[in-house]
């Protein structure tokens, strides 16, 4: 935290204590001050009132209050310069790895996007394997004095969280996670590929410091190949998070949802960006890239696994056709209910003898209805 973030919160903090104690002293003046008896002998009527004299202690509220709008507003200034300073220097090394990745990158112009005061996004496309790849720099809240101290407290870093959908064909169904030990109960709660389709692997070649999340033993043994599991093993490592996964991270809604296959991973950002630091996380960001080619190229699933891995999405996702049938059935119902209304419509409006006649169509047609249902039931 810099010196004009430490003295702006000071600042603040003062202001505060110093509004608090002028209310109070005016509320306890305004208690104990009442209506003066007037001398003996004095006219009586309404009384004047007394000019306000001009003075500062009379106002000591006010300027409190104006001082803390000050400070407030000297304090987004400061964070939102900081901030933009701070992604102006990681700017270099994401800018570097992604134009040697990526064919479009950014608008051409820059490659970080400013979101808001602490959240900075990026966006490449035009590479093997991949659709695109976008990414959400997440830096701590200091425009806001409320929001900083609730980052400080929580102990969160700042991060790049980066997400590249893959191709379609590029990999066999399946979900892997690698994230640290203090993540990992909160990961295999609440994302949905990790709680509905992968369990906690263990294995020698997992630090104690990271906890491995699989589905297929294949793809594990894999994965840890690829030089995963020294990453995993380094404790200065910036990645923290690594996913490989088709299925959506939140519970889908509905049957029409997205099954996209995805790399993910989450890279933290040290505190000051300095030339050893920048080229660590550079080394960082390439290797998601270099792992999205290994996935695509180098992991492949025996059959029974793969035949594994389908089966049980069928069965979680038994739900979801259920509910596409019904609402298949649904639709068709109401397209033969809407028919059946504009035919009454026009029997309405037929002669008695056309009337009589369309009800007798209709009633034979209702009883060959009958009898082919009942030929299916006999059969």
């Amino acid at each position: 935290m810099n010196r004009a973030l430490r003295i702006s919160l000071l600042a603040l903090a003062c202001a505060a204590l110093l509004a608090g104690g002028a209310a109070a002293d005016e509320l306890e003046g305004a208690a104990g001050s009442g209506p003066a008896a007037p001398p003996a002998g004095a006219p009586t009527g309404p009384a004047r009132p007394a000019p306000p004299e001009l003075s500062v202690a009379n106002y000591r509220l006010e300027l409190l209050l104006i001082g803390l709008a000050v400070g407030l507003v000297a304090n987004y200034f400061s964070g939102s310069q900081k901030n933009a300073a701070l992604a102006a220097a990681w700017e270099g090394p994401i800018s570097d790895v992604l134009r040697a990745n990526f064919s479009a990158v950014g608008d051409g112009r820059r490659v970080l996007e400013r979101d808001s005061a602490a959240d900075m996004l990026f966006y490449a496309s035009g590479r093997r394997h991949c659709r695109f790849a976008q990414g959400h720099m997440v830096l701590r809240a200091r425009q806001d004095p409320i929001a900083l101290a609730s980052d400080l407290l929580a102990g969160a870093p700042e991060r790049l969280e980066v997400e590249v959908e893959l191709e379609d064909d590029a990999f066999e169904g399946f979900v892997f996670a690698a994230v640290l030990q203090k993540r990992s109960r909160a990961v295999g709660r609440d994302r949905y590929d990790i709680s509905t389709f992968a369990s906690s692997f263990r294995s020698d070649r997992v630090p104690a410091r990271a906890v491995v999340f699989s589905e297929c033993a294949d793809a594990t043994g894999q994965l840890l190949d690829s030089g995963l599991d020294a990453v995993l093993a380094d404790e200065d490592a910036l990645l923290e998070e690594i996913y490989v996964t088709d299925c959506p991270a939140e519970k889908p809604e509905s049957h029409d949802f997205k099954r996209a296959k995805k790399v993910l991973a989450t890279i933290r950002l040290p505190p000051e960006p300095t030339a050893a630091d920048a080229q660590r996380l550079r080394e960082a960001l390439e290797f998601v890239f270099y792992l999205v080619d290994y996935v695509a190229e180098a992991v492949r699933l025996r059959p029974e696994s793969a035949r594994k891995a389908a089966k049980a999405r069928a069965a979680a996702f038994k739900e979801f056709a259920r509910q596409a049938e019904l609402e298949k059935q649904e639709a068709v119902a109401k397209i033969a209910a809407d028919r059946r209304r504009a035919e009454r419509a026009e029997a309405d409006k037929m002669s008695p003898e056309q009337r009589r006649k369309w009800e007798e169509k209709e009633r034979k047609r209702a009883l060959k209805k009958s009898l082919n249902r009942r030929t299916r039931v006999i059969k």
